[in-house]
């Protein structure tokens, strides 16, 4: 544990030969600016000498959450993720949640989607009538009664305070669901529904047969093609020059039940391998089955051997090659190469918007600022139904009340998106004009060439170009046509301004097609 002269762990670092370590920090000449900063500080050194080198990582890995220290590893876990939560209540809830640190809660997932977690939560709200309100219920006294109650949606601990036991009973029920183990349930609820016949009791009998129905599409929705007797981790990694992203996927009993993932924004001096390692006891706090399998890209399995050679975990680390449980371990690296990616989008997201518009001009080598960007996109049905959106962005940020759409009118049979373009960026711009509102720094057409030209002519008949700027951002290759250049402008994946216009061009297309659509249903009405 290196200190600085107030006693504050810099760095906590492990090694067979702790001499050698020690000393290649201070005899080379050749580091990064970092570790010349470090050792710069380094004022004492402590060691603890453990039994083994698992031993010494896991001690690592303990210490370095406990103490933090500035220059070690710090693999951050991406909470983006939604979870499924239990409320520690006498009649507990179920929540939609993106953070996991309030230990009075019980957890499930990560899902991969808000979306799918919200589906998922309404099937399960349907199969088991726990409360979904958020008045606080007590033993003692009735609370005011919801409609959930009467239509059979609700157990109704609200009125009815003797339906604890049988809260209580169907809460652990869907709790198994969520851990996977529904198999047992089903079994149970066979019984019930064969003791429900013999006794002729056919409409109770029909409503367990339904529920059992449910329970066994909601986990057939989860289940893998893979052998069921066995639990499976499955690592996901991908990487950029920046960042290393890491996917960890439980499948238990044949389902993908979590996903987990992690990120390391890298640095030069330190390999793949230490961050896989740190990683793998890292994550045994986190997971919540010890797997009989791991699959994993070939060039972790000798560092996940080594690594858990001492853990709970006994079983094979192996990188298929063909078969299921090869297209099992390619989902999860596509799944890793869209984290990365995603990773990017909310850094972007979360940047300084002055730095981010300053980055913008300069890419684009505007002449100004562009502090209002007004986004554009048309959408149509096979020619029909065409209409056109215009998003306007403040500062960085979309705001909403600048939105407008319109129906194209100088395109009817056919559609043709250059002219359209031309019709609804001249009616957007004499709006500003109309209205008194401040024109707009630049505009952002989602199309290529011709889309781009078109939009130019609009400018030249109000006699606005060259004082509002213009660019094009076509789909296919996300490639930035500029005026008066023969070549599209290619940026990286993760540059700012790539993503600034893509967010634009994005909820252009969105807007559109939310219009076009309700176009559509007014027809069919």
């Amino acid at each position: 544990m290196m200190k600085d002269s107030q006693g504050l762990i810099l760095y906590i670092g492990k090694a067979k030969d702790l001499k050698k370590r020690v000393s290649s920090y201070f005899a080379s000449k050749q580091h990064d600016l970092k570790t010349i900063i470090l050792v710069s500080q380094i004022h004492t050194i402590h060691t603890i000498v453990t039994k083994s080198e698992t031993e010494a990582l896991i001690l690592e890995n303990q210490l370095i959450k406990q103490h933090l220290p500035k220059y070690n590893i710090l693999l951050k876990d991406d909470k983006s993720y939604p979870y499924i939560a239990l409320t520690n209540e006498i009649f507990p809830r179920l929540i939609i949640t993106r953070k996991n640190d309030d230990k009075s809660l019980k957890y499930f997932g990560p899902y991969p989607s808000i979306g799918s977690t919200k589906v998922l939560r309404r099937m399960l709200l349907d199969l088991f009538p726990i409360r979904d309100c958020r008045q606080p219920i007590t033993l003692e006294r009735q609370q005011p009664k919801c409609i959930l109650m009467d239509i059979g949606k609700c157990v109704g601990p609200c009125v009815k305070k003797e339906t604890f036991t049988e809260y209580q009973a169907v809460v652990k029920d869907l709790t198994d669901v969520l851990m996977g183990r529904d198999k047992d349930l089903i079994k149970k609820l066979q019984a019930e529904m064969l003791v429900c016949s013999e006794n002729l009791h056919f409409e109770k009998a029909a409503m367990l047969r339904d529920k059992i129905g449910k329970i066994q599409l909601l986990t057939e929705r989860q289940t893998v093609d893979i052998n069921q007797k066995e639990n499976y981790h499955v690592w996901g990694v991908a990487e950029n020059p920046k960042r290393i992203y890491v996917i960890i996927q439980e499948i238990v009993a044949g389902k993908l039940l979590h996903q987990h993932g992690f990120f390391y924004d890298k640095q030069a001096d330190i390999p793949n391998s230490d961050i896989i390692e740190q990683l793998a006891i890292q994550f045994q706090d986190k997971q919540h089955s010890i797997p009989n399998i791991i699959l994993c890209p070939e060039d972790c399995c000798e560092i996940l051997r080594t690594t858990l050679k001492n853990t709970p975990f006994k079983g094979e680390i192996i990188t298929p090659k063909r078969g299921q449980k090869s297209g099992i371990l390619d989902n999860a690296q596509k799944n890793a190469m869209l984290s990365l990616s995603r990773s990017f989008k909310l850094d972007f997201e979360k940047r300084d918007d002055a730095d981010l518009l300053d980055h913008v001009q300069a890419t684009l080598g505007l002449d100004h600022k562009p502090m209002i960007c007004v986004g554009f996109d048309i959408s149509h049905l096979q020619g029909k139904n065409i209409v056109a959106s215009a998003v306007y962005f403040s500062d960085g940020k979309p705001l909403k009340s600048g939105y407008r759409r319109f129906i194209i009118r100088t395109v009817a049979v056919l559609s043709n998106d250059p002219l359209s373009i031309r019709e609804v960026v001249g009616r957007r711009l004499d709006l500003c004009e109309r209205e008194h509102e401040p024109s707009p720094d630049l505009l952002v057409i989602d199309g290529g060439r011709a889309q781009l030209n078109f939009a130019l002519s609009a400018l030249a008949q109000r006699d606005l170009l060259g004082r509002i700027a213009c660019v094009s951002l076509a789909k296919k290759q996300e490639e930035i046509y500029l005026p008066g250049q023969k070549e599209p402008l290619r940026l990286a994946n993760n540059d700012p301004t790539r993503l600034y216009l893509q967010r634009i061009r994005d909820e252009a297309h969105r807007f559109a097609l939310k219009f076009q659509r309700s176009k559509r249903k007014q027809d069919l009405i």
